[in-house]
């Protein structure tokens, strides 16, 4: 039987499909999405493909489908040795792409974790704009991390955005959200307990070309000078956990991390991307039973790695993308018996940086008008300049609205009025016509911010003095 939750999802995720719009249903880490898909999937009497990104993420969602009872079921799966279809297939997207043809009369595309999806090229694109057909993604984290010169300033910026506020883009709406609150407080999740370094400083180490990570060179010698290696093994020596993940950056680091371990008598392993599929499968089956109490990774544990009793995480890597910080501390958060919280020992000013993921929320800035962006204790963390925490959307945030309205007009025949006394019509004028800049932008908030109080012009004033709920009230 679904949580109340996940049958909201399923009912809205079978709407959108219905009326053939691309949506994007949000389920935290742990919420149970393979459920959820299982139910849509179920539910549609048409063909349908659900798309993975790795092998271990298939398995999971066959298993859900095959306890629902659904028997026409198709692997298509180069890495599971499969190539069959049937009424519902799940594939991975690196085998599906190269015979598009096998599915032209699917009636629905189902995409497990979304983000993944790249809206301007890439495998996800072609596939989905070469079927046609409605497509539904779920994903914890319905953002991506993009980097891009100010048109203003020329700074480099470095931003998380959300899928449907992309251009171009493949998702239109988002159709339903869980909260991480929701889950917390139903038990279906455990809150984590922060232990955080106070000396690290993720802003003196500088970034790459990209400007969404930093320099290797940097960032090795940084916390070589802070003693992050020395740290991490510390962490787990005292931590009464039975079962530590760590997340390095690089793989000299955690066989560093690996040796101090060992010379304090403490069973550990580490996995990378190069690490054989044998020895990781044997790493992993030791940490899950117990034989290994540490596990030191690089880059390969942080989607699709389901181990309800770890009970510890520690962050020995900074990151600018919210998604991977989220993704990283929800290895930890799914509920287990004994136990109460995941510990998680931040070494690399993340948490203080984007805050704690238990008040993580989504939330339209325009309720109804699809302007969705996240915040958590830390303040906004998509449509900002991660570094600078400046506001980088063309709609400015309901406080920096608010506060606009209070400005006075420095030029032109309104010069010395307040934005908020200034007549719409002139408003509108100045928004349609200005060339694009600061006050073309603050024009055009103010406008919005007036339609959304759905006050007449000569009560703005008024207006711009109300308190406006959070979208939570």
């Amino acid at each position: 039987m679904l949580r109340p939750y996940q049958q909201a999802a399923m009912n809205a995720g079978l709407e959108a499909i219905r009326d053939r719009r691309n949506g994007i249903l949000v389920c935290p880490t742990g919420g149970g999405k393979a459920h959820i898909i299982a139910a849509i999937a179920g539910a549609l009497d048409g063909r349908t493909i659900i798309l993975q990104p790795s092998k271990e993420i298939l398995e999971q969602n066959l298993t859900k489908l095959r306890a629902t009872g659904e028997s026409d079921l198709g692997i298509y799966s180069a890495s599971l040795s499969r190539k069959d279809t049937g009424k519902t297939t799940l594939g991975t997207i690196g085998s599906v792409i190269r015979h598009k043809s096998l599915f032209a009369g699917c009636w629905a595309v189902i995409v497990d974790e979304c983000h993944l999806v790249n809206s301007k090229g890439g495998m996800y694109e072609h596939f989905i704009t070469s079927l046609g057909v409605p497509t539904l993604g779920l994903t914890a984290t319905p953002y991506r991390l993009r980097h891009y010169n100010h048109h203003e300033t020329g700074e480099h910026v470095a931003e998380s955005r959300i899928l449907t506020r992309t251009r171009p883009r493949i998702f239109e709406r988002i159709a339903h959200v869980t909260q991480v609150r929701e889950l917390l407080d139903g038990g279906w999740l455990v809150p984590c307990a922060y232990e955080l370094d106070s000396d690290y400083q993720e802003s003196a180490v500088p970034v790459n070309s990209t400007g969404q990570g930093y320099d290797d060179g940097a960032l090795t010698r940084y916390n070589e000078k802070l003693h992050v290696t020395e740290k991490v093994a510390e962490a787990v020596r005292r931590t009464p956990a039975k079962h530590v993940l760590v997340f390095c950056q690089f793989r000299a680091e955690s066989e560093r991390v690996l040796a101090n371990l060992k010379v304090m008598g403490i069973e550990s392993a580490t996995v990378d991307a190069e690490t054989p599929k044998a020895e990781r499968e044997r790493i992993i089956k030791g940490f899950r039973t117990g034989g290994i109490r540490a596990v030191v990774n690089v880059g390969v544990l942080t989607v699709g790695f389901d181990f309800p009793a770890l009970d510890c995480i520690v962050l020995a890597r900074p990151t600018k993308s919210v998604a991977l910080y989220y993704q990283m501390c929800g290895r930890g958060i799914r509920p287990c018996e004994g136990k109460r919280c995941v510990d998680v020992i931040d070494l690399c000013d993340n948490v203080r940086r984007f805050g704690r993921i238990e008040t993580f929320e989504l939330f339209d800035q325009k309720p109804g008008r699809g302007l969705w962006r996240l915040r958590s204790d830390a303040g906004p963390l998509t449509g900002v300049d991660i570094t600078t925490k400046t506001n980088v959307e063309s709609v400015p945030l309901p406080a920096e609205a608010e506060a606009n309205a209070e400005m006075e007009l420095t030029f032109g025949k309104h010069a010395g009025t307040k934005l908020c006394d200034v007549p719409l019509g002139y408003l509108r004028w100045a928004a349609e016509n200005f060339t694009p800049g600061k006050w073309k932008a603050t024009f055009r908030a103010e406008v919005e911010r007036r339609r959304s109080m759905s006050v007449a012009p000569d009560q703005c004033k008024s207006a711009a003095l109300m308190k406006p709920q959070s979208p939570s009230q």
